[in-house]
């Protein structure tokens, strides 16, 4: 690999690999009984999530760390631009659907609307103790939006050669606390998991990553230089071994290295089967309309419901239509996954790429 010292570029493979782990939680959700859910696909998806948001923005934190350290700009517009960044991308769409969710079935939010509002619904799902049906993927874009309050700080306020020393940390403090958490529930996934600090360990692993690639000349770790295909399957082996074993504190760092070595075949770039793969123009495609798959794929079983007329907790009122060919698990899912691109495709073109292209002006 070779040191880097510009900005992170786009990287079209990591598109790819953002429409494979969606689909993990898109079968996680649609499939909720089914034998494919023997793993847990949904933990397995939003676990690689976290690992690649600590790589791409504490990539581009880091350049704008050397950038204040070069004082060719300063703390406070560095935050402001990427503050500014984050929310041309996060918020306009989160905002637009869950305010149109509370205007269609107001009900869904059981009074709790002000937790999705300000943004922490899983500290929500934590006090309650429970899953908020369709607003439960909710839970991981409160979570990451919490990882985007500090890390700036964190990263900006610390001399460069110490983070090297800070990432580990952070990690090493994310498993200690899902230990003492954990080991009392007597469950594979507790409500613990969806507290920021259990899911610190995934993005310090994907910042160690970033780390990496800013310099490896003098930020080379023992494990980039294990070879990616043999860093996955090794990885994946002891993801496997301590979900059978039940270890249930450990098993989210073992997928978090799993994802790291996923992320550092993408940055060197996959060749043959495995590129062809990850370079076909539909995956990627599907994989840059992610963020509208994850936000409304949890809402596609309802609304599919609503348009056979057998919804009865939070019904639309629209005319029903209950075709038989409209039958059965798999033409469900398959209806459910033309709806959801369709939808995703188009709030992309006209809701997200409109607005994600300001971010042109704030570099």
């Amino acid at each position: 690999m070779s040191t880097s010292t510009s900005r992170l570029g786009y990287l079209p493979q990591l598109d790819s690999f953002r429409f494979f782990a969606v689909f993990l939680v898109i079968i996680y959700h649609w499939l909720p009984y089914n034998k494919i859910n023997l793993i847990p696909n949904g933990y397995l998806g939003v676990t690689f999530f976290f690992v690649l948001s600590g790589f791409l923005i504490s990539s581009n934190l880091l350049f704008q760390k050397r950038d204040i350290d070069n004082r060719k700009i300063t703390f406070g517009r560095a935050l402001k631009i990427f503050y500014i960044r984050r929310t041309l991308r996060i918020f306009p769409l989160y905002f637009l659907v869950i305010i149109l969710t509370y205007i269609l079935v107001p009900a869904a939010y059981n009074g709790n609307f002000i937790w999705y509002a300000t943004y922490v619904p899983n500290f929500l799902i934590f006090k309650i103790q429970e899953w908020p049906g369709m607003l439960s993927h909710f839970w991981s874009l409160g979570v990451e939006e919490q990882f985007y309050l500090i890390w700036p700080f964190m990263i900006f306020s610390m001399p460069f050669n110490y983070l090297k020393y800070l990432f580990p940390v952070i990690i090493i403090l994310s498993i200690g606390f899902k230990f003492i958490c954990f080991r009392n529930t007597g469950s594979f996934f507790s409500f613990y998991d969806v507290l920021p600090i259990s899911c610190f360990d995934a993005f310090g692993i994907g910042a160690l990553l970033a780390l990496v690639i800013s310099d490896e000349t003098k930020y080379s770790f023992y494990f980039t230089r294990i070879p990616v295909g043999v860093g996955i399957i090794g990885s994946l082996l002891l993801s496997c071994l301590v979900f059978f074993l039940n270890i249930a504190y450990l098993f989210g760092f073992f997928v978090s290295i799993t994802s790291f070595y996923f992320i550092l075949g993408a940055v060197r770039s996959y060749k043959g089967l495995a590129g062809s793969i990850v370079n076909n123009r539909t995956i990627i495609y599907l994989g840059k309309i992610s963020y509208g798959l994850y936000v409304y794929h949890n809402f596609m079983p309802w609304l599919l419901r609503c348009l056979r007329g057998e919804e009865t907790a939070y019904p639309l009122k629209i005319p029903a239509i209950n075709p038989s060919w409209l039958q059965g698990p798999v033409m469900s899912f398959l209806v459910q996954g033309l709806l959801l691109v369709i939808i995703s495709g188009l709030s992309w073109k006209f809701i997200e790429r409109p607005i994600h292209n300001l971010k042109k002006y704030f570099v």
